[in-house]
């Protein structure tokens, strides 16, 4: 018999898996949550009880997923900056590798994340605005700083370039198997995730390296 503890954990759970697909497919205004709930197999009054709004709901599922990949990429770079100075290559791998983990990871459901955070990212919504910056200007900041430690010549500005870039770009490759094989009509070699991560760092860091040269 589940405890109380327990079935709370695994409802809660049910609504934040259901909320992401939803949000990630038809965004905040357009998903539903009498269509969350019924994914979720529980009564929308669930969703308030443990969440309180369709605000509060979008607010947890960011923070339990950014949470999780921060906490990894200030672990990272905590650990890349006791070794010595980093290298671009180091920095930008410490950044992207935690969320391209996570957006290929079927067995998490990763990708619904990053498919909603590319929504979020890209809207000029106030409340997306608010959650993005709540979740990542604080890490966001710490590689914008990292980056301009590498290259002190480099400016604030084309330091926050670097960062913005670097993050579209591991956004962008998740969903890149999907479509690379239509466009090869199917001919495309697919990768794994650590090859993955190899090709997309090595594509960034060209493009921040660029950015760290004095003009």
């Amino acid at each position: 018999m589940l405890t109380q503890s327990r079935a709370d954990n695994d409802v809660s759970t049910a609504i934040l898996f259901a909320g992401e697909r939803a949000f990630a497919e038809f965004g905040y205004n357009g998903a539903s949550m009498r269509a969350i709930a019924r994914e979720a197999g529980v009564n929308q009054a669930m969703i308030a009880y443990y969440f309180g709004s369709k605000e509060g709901l979008l607010e947890a599922i960011m923070r339990r997923r950014s949470t999780f990949v921060n906490t990894q990429r200030q672990e990272r770079l905590a650990a890349l900056r006791a070794a010595g100075a980093p290298s671009v290559e180091q920095l930008i791998d410490a950044f992207l590798r935690p969320l391209i983990e996570l957006g290929t990871d079927g067995e998490r459901g990763g990708y619904a994340y990053v498919k909603l955070l590319a929504v979020l990212t890209h809207s000029v919504d106030d409340l997306a605005k608010r959650i993005v910056a709540e979740n990542f200007d604080g890490i966001a900041r710490r590689f914008v700083e990292a980056f301009q430690e590498v290259a002190p010549a480099m400016s604030e500005s084309d330091a926050i370039r670097a960062y913005l870039l670097s993050l579209g770009t591991g956004i962008a490759s998740i969903g890149i198997e999907g479509r690379a094989g239509p466009m090869s009509h199917d001919r495309y070699d697919r990768v794994d995730t650590e090859q993955l991560i190899r090709s997309v760092v090595a594509f960034a860091s060209g493009g921040v390296s660029s950015l760290m040269q004095k003009r």
